[in-house]
């Protein structure tokens, strides 16, 4: 069978509030914003897919339960996880749990917008 796919080009995510989420992710996580649409921005990670915010009116949030446990939808990849982890506890963001896995560490909080959202460090081989 011949792979159709070859990529991942971007993840999108509900927002309420589309200018204040644009600044949030780019003081939290240092995205830059690539364009702005007005009813959806597309903003710049330094690797891996560009992240889609849209502006939605209707209440939602990105997250999924499995077995009575609330998911995240998306995991960043970082190599600075405690430092995001202090930033991120300075911001009161909600966090939900950070733990060490052993062959990496896990951080799991909740955007401004509710969005259920997952970080991990690779543990150094």
């Amino acid at each position: 069978m011949t792979q159709t796919l070859t990529g991942i080009d971007h993840v999108q995510l509900p927002v309420s509030d589309l200018k204040q989420s644009i600044e949030w992710y780019g003081k939290m996580f240092g995205c830059t914003l690539l364009d702005n649409y007005g009813e959806c921005a597309m903003l710049k990670l330094e690797n891996g897919p560009n992240l889609m915010l849209w502006q939605s009116s209707d209440y939602s949030s990105a997250h999924f339960d499995k077995d009575g446990e609330t998911m995240p939808v998306i995991f960043f990849k970082s190599n600075e996880i405690d430092l995001l982890a202090r930033r991120l506890e300075e911001e009161q963001v909600r966090i939900v749990s950070f733990d060490d896995g052993g062959f990496a560490k896990f951080l799991k909080f909740y955007d401004i917008n509710n969005n259920f959202i997952g970080v991990l460090q690779l543990a150094e081989a």
